[in-house]
C-alpha cells in the first residue's frame, strides 16, 4: 500500500531468430507459455500481415499495430489452467481469447508490454482484469472506428483536438461521478478505460495517489492535462483535479488506438513475437528493430 502522500537461403529475420543468446532467446512459443514470463495486466498488441482488415486499420490510425487485448490469465499465476488467456474486444464484442491463437499464426507480429512501475502490484493487475471484465457482454464500437477512420481521413487526427478542448471544457461541471463500463469499445479503448477506472477506484480506496493516473494515460496528449507537479496542490485539489479528469476525459480515452499504446513512454516494451518466434526486448529501438518489416 501507498502511503497517501545464414548460410542458408533464408529471409534475415528467420536467418537471425535461429541463433540463441546466452539466456535463450530467441525461443519457441511453447517454451515461453510454459514459463513464467508473462504478467496479468500486460498488453498485447498485434497486427495480421496479409490480411486486408489489419491494414485498414493500421491505415486509419497511422499505426503498427492494428488490435490490442490484456492477459487475463497466466497458469504459473493460476491453478487448474494450462493455456494463457487474454481479454479483448472484438467484433464479436469483448470476450476471453487463447494467447496461443495469436502467438502460432505465422501472419502474426505481436508486441507485448507492461506498464513500469513497482507499485502496480498484483492487487492492482487483478482490479484491471476485473474492470475489464464487467465489459464483458459490452459490444464492439464500430462507430468510433469509423470516426477514427474518417477523421484521418480529413486529416483532423481523429479529431482529437476537438476533442480534448470540448473535454477540457466539459469537466469544469462533471464532479464525483460513479464509473460505468462504456457499452461498447475499439480493442485498445477497453484496454486503456481498464487501467484508469482501475486506478482511480484504487484511489478511491486510499492505496494509490491521485498522480498514479497519469501513468495509466496511453495518450500522450490527453496525459499533459494533468500537472506535472502535483505537490503544489492539496490533498483534496489532487484527489478532484483526479477525478474530474477520469469521468471528464473518459470518452476521448475510449477511442485510444492501438498505435497510442504501442507509442506511449508508460508501457516498456517486454516481447515481439514473430515467425512463431519470441524474442525478447532490451529497449525500444530494439523493439523498433523486431517490429520492422525486415530487420537490419
Amino acid at each position: 500500500m501507498e502511503t497517501v502522500q545464414s548460410t542458408l537461403n533464408l529471409p534475415q529475420s528467420v536467418e537471425q531468430s535461429a541463433i540463441r543468446d546466452r539466456d535463450g532467446w530467441p525461443m519457441s512459443v511453447a517454451e515461453f507459455l510454459s514459463g513464467d514470463h508473462l504478467n496479468r495486466a500486460d498488453v498485447v498488441l498485434t497486427r495480421k500481415n496479409g490480411d486486408l482488415r489489419s491494414w485498414l486499420i493500421q491505415w486509419a490510425t497511422r499505426g503498427s499495430f492494428s488490435h490490442a487485448a490484456l492477459v487475463f490469465l497466466v497458469p504459473h499465476e493460476e491453478k487448474g489452467f494450462n493455456n494463457t488467456f487474454v481479454i479483448e474486444s472484438a467484433s464479436n464484442g469483448v470476450d476471453l481469447k487463447n494467447l496461443a491463437t495469436y502467438l502460432n499464426d505465422k501472419r502474426q507480429v505481436v508486441g507485448i508490454k507492461r506498464l513500469k512501475g513497482s507499485w502496480f502490484d498484483e492487487r492492482a493487475q487483478s482490479l484491471v482484469r476485473g474492470r475489464m471484465l464487467n465489459s464483458i457482454q459490452s459490444s464492439y464500437s464500430y462507430a468510433t472506428m469509423l470516426r477514427l477512420g474518417w477523421a484521418f481521413f480529413n486529416e483532423l487526427a481523429f479529431g482529437i483536438k476537438a476533442r480534448i478542448w470540448g473535454a477540457r471544457s466539459a469537466i469544469q461541471g462533471r464532479r464525483r461521478r460513479t464509473l460505468q463500463p462504456p457499452n461498447a469499445f475499439i480493442c485498445s479503448g477497453l484496454v486503456q478505460m481498464g487501467f484508469l477506472n482501475a486506478v482511480a477506484e484504487q484511489v478511491a480506496m486510499g492505496y494509490l495517489l491521485p498522480q498514479r493516473v497519469g501513468q495509466v494515460v496511453f495518450q500522450e496528449d490527453v496525459a499533459r492535462f494533468l500537472p506535472r507537479d502535483w505537490s503544489q496542490f492539496s490533498d483534496a485539489e489532487q484527489y478532484e483535479i483526479m477525478w474530474d479528469f477520469v469521468t471528464g476525459f473518459q470518452d476521448v480515452l475510449e477511442a485510444v488506438t492501438p498505435e497510442d499504446l504501442a507509442a506511449s513512454s508508460q508501457l516498456e516494451w517486454a516481447f515481439v513475437v514473430r515467425d512463431c518466434l519470441v524474442h525478447k526486448v532490451t529497449s525500444p529501438e530494439h523493439a523498433r528493430k523486431l517490429l520492422a518489416e525486415e530487420p537490419a
